[in-house]
């Protein structure tokens, strides 16, 4: 009897070593990473000479002529994560700092006021089980770049565009706008951007990744990769314009004399901001998302998040010169490098 207890024993622990084996490593990126996945890959940065400002300079005495470099590149503003569950960021050192607070918020605000909690925790399914279930809900942080604030020390030396985000300043923390995030209200309200394929990541029928309104955290995406992708745009949407119906800081200047800013991110347009992946995979080029991949190898291939995180920059452009007078005009010219 002893001997089957023991060959009991031994199979559980076998068993049980077998899947702590198996366990999937959790989706984390540290802040040195992120610095580390900057690139200077032209589908990211695209640095680009493009003209020469021309100033006009008075004293008490005489006026005279000043010219300075005009350059345009993009500039990692924000990093967006994406996850299931309120505190989990992959992000640690942001883990760390907000995810006690995080649950803590969602927590209190929801059953405040619907008296359950809603929303989040992977995929909320329910209804006919023969049905397609591919509901999902999913938290969301867009925070300062760790690279924004050295922008702006670069940009003084008259050849680089200071960013309008700061270093780890939160600009949307899902928690904090824990009700409009699941309820979607009031933009429900806004008929012109809830017409079906108006407001859509990716072009056509068969390749839409997901709309961009409502800005909430539910989407019905059966790829979870794609899922984060578009809940990172709908984020990104937001903090990329002010007086939004949601509780967040804008992105709304940088005090540098003379920059054009780039303006509300727009799906499909990497001319007003393009992603690069920072977890579960670090990828070397940026992108808009959507693309076109039915008849091609899918965007989201050895992109998945065992533990549904993920997170990625946003990459947004600039054009700027260095202030040396009152403006008078551009002279256009173009290199890039």
């Amino acid at each position: 009897m002893n001997k089957v207890i023991q060959v009991v024993m031994l199979f559980v622990l076998l068993q049980g070593y077998k899947l702590q084996a198996f366990e999937a490593e959790p989706t984390t990126i540290t802040t040195a990473d992120i610095v580390g996945a900057i690139t200077l890959d032209r589908s990211c940065l695209n640095y680009c000479i493009t003209g020469v400002c021309v100033w006009l300079r008075c004293s008490i005495y005489e006026c005279s002529i000043e010219t300075s470099i005009r350059v345009a590149h993009y500039n990692p503003d924000l990093v967006v994560s994406v996850y299931d569950e309120p505190g989990d960021n992959p992000w640690q050192e942001m883990e760390s700092l907000f995810g006690s607070l995080d649950s803590g918020i969602v927590s209190g605000i929801v059953s405040t006021f619907h008296g359950a909690f809603v929303g989040g925790g992977h995929r909320t399914e329910g209804g006919n089980p023969a049905t397609d279930q591919s509901l999902r809900f999913k938290e969301v942080t867009a925070i300062g770049h760790p690279f924004s604030s050295v922008s702006d020390f670069i940009g003084n030396t008259g050849y680089y565009c200071p960013s309008e985000a700061e270093s780890f300043n939160p600009y949307l923390l899902s928690s904090l706008d824990a009700l409009t995030w699941r309820l979607g209200l009031p933009e429900m309200l806004y008929l012109q951007n809830l017409l079906p394929g108006r407001r859509v990541v990716g072009d056509g029928i068969q390749q839409q990744w997901g709309p961009v309104w409502p800005r909430t955290g539910f989407i019905n995406q059966k790829d979870d990769a794609k899922a984060a992708a578009v809940v990172a745009q709908r984020a990104g949407n937001i903090v990329t314009q002010t007086r939004q119906p949601h509780v967040y800081n804008a992105l709304d200047g940088n005090g540098y004399n003379r920059t054009w800013l780039p303006g509300e991110l727009v799906e499909n347009d990497p001319g007003t901001g393009v992603w690069q992946m920072l977890a579960p995979e670090v990828d070397e080029q940026c992108y808009a998302f959507g693309e076109n991949d039915v008849l091609s190898t899918s965007w989201s291939q050895g992109r998945h998040s065992e533990d549904n995180r993920y997170a990625f920059t946003l990459w947004r452009p600039y054009e700027c010169c260095e202030a040396k007078g009152a403006y008078l005009f551009t002279v256009p010219v173009r290199v890039c490098l």
